[in-house]
């Protein structure tokens, strides 16, 4: 199966974060790593929708950003990263409408945003 650059890009941040979720003491197989960056990989190709402009280079960013902002050891167990792959592309392109009591935290999350953006341009 020929596969796109941007699936390239696409599964090597999905297997740089299996490596990070499989992470232990001692030496593992990289073929669990493999079938745990597929599963990654599977589940962020799926998020994509043209309705919403989700589209891989956006993917690829999440889950870039989930690796250096989330990335723990978790084990082989797929569903958080589904979850957090649906949050913040929800943030990234919003699917629904929000209360103004529900906007509220999204003014939590660009003070947070904005705060790490003007911190980066200072380094």
């Amino acid at each position: 199966m020929k596969t796109t650059a941007e699936e390239d890009v696409l599964n090597a941040e999905c297997f740089a974060l299996a490596r990070t979720a499989k992470w232990t003491r001692k030496p593992i197989d990289s073929e669990e790593i493999r079938r745990l960056a597929d599963a990654f990989f599977k589940t962020a190709v799926s998020r994509v929708s043209e309705t919403l402009d989700i589209d891989l280079p956006l993917i690829t960013r999440a889950v870039r950003y989930l690796g250096e902002a989330h990335g723990m050891p978790t084990g082989d167990d797929p569903r958080w990263f589904e979850d957090m792959l649906g949050a913040v592309l929800e943030v990234a392109r919003p699917n629904s409408g929000l209360t103004e009591k529900g906007q509220e935290f999204l003014y939590d999350m660009l003070d947070g945003i904005t705060g790490v953006l003007e911190d980066g341009d200072k380094g």
